[in-house]
């Protein structure tokens, strides 16, 4: 699997997206930044919204989700 195939998963209020990588122009050595104000556009969110988003990155996907607290 090429890295540019790769899956973007987003959790964002309440919901989630399944996006392509490809299709946003995205590269998998895209910074954290890019990821998040990349799909922020996509999804036509406020500036800023992702900025506490975290971007884990696995073999298969890209995942920008709200950080979890655990207590």
């Amino acid at each position: 699997m090429q890295l540019a195939d790769r899956t973007i998963h987003v959790r964002v209020a309440g919901r989630s997206e399944e996006l392509s990588m490809a299709a946003l122009g995205l590269q998998a050595n895209a910074t954290d930044v890019q990821f998040k104000d990349t799909v922020g556009r996509y999804l036509d969110l406020p500036a800023h919204a992702l900025d506490d988003y975290v971007v884990i990155r696995t073999s298969q996907a890209v995942i920008i989700r709200p950080e979890a607290i655990y207590g």
